[in-house]
């Protein structure tokens, strides 16, 4: 990006390849609705903090009467992908037990309220499905 300053030099603004707020390119993370309102839809993970909730603010809204307005999160941090339950009043199954918060690996389950979520992870450099460990 270049910007012009009020001596006529050129400005440079370096952006970086990578923001701290932002899932690293490597990955490719999405989650994919298999039962629930919304049925076969796959949502992106792009950013390193997902709200889900039934607010029409959470960065996946889901329309389901059981979920909270802001029910779990899903945050990418130190090489993880992080599920937390947010408070919620029905609570968050993962992989069929009841958590507060879970290290998310590729094809885990993730139940809030009468829809259930998959977490799917890729290596998008080398096309591969797998689990960080």
């Amino acid at each position: 990006m270049k910007g012009q300053e009020s001596g006529g030099d050129s400005t440079r603004i370096r952006v970086p390849a990578q923001s701290a707020h932002n899932i690293p390119e490597r990955y490719r993370a999405s989650i994919v609705i298999l039962d629930g309102y919304a049925e076969g839809m796959e949502y992106p993970l792009t950013k390193a903090h997902t709200v889900i909730g039934r607010d029409k603010t959470a960065d996946i809204p889901v329309k389901d009467a059981l979920i909270s307005r802001q029910h779990a999160s899903i945050s990418f941090d130190d090489g993880a992908f992080i599920l937390k339950d947010m408070g919620s009043t029905n609570g968050t199954l993962h992989n069929g037990r009841p958590v507060e918060q879970a290290r998310l690996q590729n094809r885990d389950r993730v139940q809030v309220g009468d829809t259930t979520i998959q977490f799917i992870l890729e290596d998008s450099g080398a096309g591969k499905v797998f689990e960080i460990r």
